[in-house]
């Protein structure tokens, strides 16, 4: 397909952060248009005039526009087929790529989508961003113990399932030089930590990471 594509986006999203990784990964050409909102939600008008709904991102590829995080990563798996793939013609496999997304959505996401409840609070309550990090603490337990034994999530290379989990995780693991580009990503650097005892998540992370041409390793710390 010769149409380019273009990813309008919110730099620092999670959910940007994961389709740049896969288009990092798929070693696809783009153009990025970031959206830069003064606060929250903020002006949402050009993605309800690109797709007809508010949040990024959003892919062009031709006259065809995509929304929705995982709609968009379907969509490049199934229009760019000369690329690695990052799901599977396997239908075992696919579901346990489909069981890791569902794992990022509802385990790693209510932690960090309570930071950033208390990132957007008129003040941050202790208690809240005590249980964020215990809830991250838990679900990195996992990953610490499944990474940290077979390298990815799925199989024996990098899937969907590796990117969705790792996408909202760099939040947890930026530099202070990072941390300190916005006011959001400074209250993540300050206040949600994945931890000195999550080598292995950290390690996977990092990898993951590196096929984000924006972040990339700039997001990841020394510790």
């Amino acid at each position: 397909m010769s149409a380019p594509l273009m990813l309008h986006e919110l730099t620092g999203s999670p959910n940007s952060v994961k389709i740049r990784i896969a288009l990092g990964y798929k070693g696809l050409d783009y153009e990025r248009q970031p959206v830069d909102l003064d606060d929250f939600p903020g002006d949402r008008a050009t993605a309800v005039s690109l797709s007809r709904q508010p949040r990024f991102p959003i892919l062009q590829h031709g006259d065809a526009v995509i929304f929705d995080s995982s709609a968009i990563l379907r969509y490049i798996e199934a229009n760019f087929r000369e690329t690695p793939s990052i799901f599977t013609d396997d239908y075992a496999t696919f579901g346990e790529i489909e069981t890791w997304e569902a794992f990022a959505s509802t385990q790693i996401g209510p932690p960090i989508g309570m930071a950033f409840g208390q990132a957007f609070a008129p003040e941050a309550d202790p208690d809240a961003l005590a249980q964020a990090n215990e809830m991250l603490s838990d679900c990195t337990a996992e990953l610490e113990q499944k990474v940290g034994a077979d390298k990815f999530l799925v199989g024996d290379g990098l899937t969907a399932a590796d990117i969705v989990c790792a996408a909202p995780l760099y939040l947890t693991d930026m530099t202070a030089e990072m941390a300190a580009q916005h006011p959001i990503t400074q209250f993540f650097g300050d206040n949600l930590k994945l931890g000195d005892d999550r080598p292995q998540t950290r390690e996977w992370l990092r990898r993951l990471m590196a096929y984000d041409a924006v972040l990339g390793q700039r997001t990841m710390s020394t510790a």
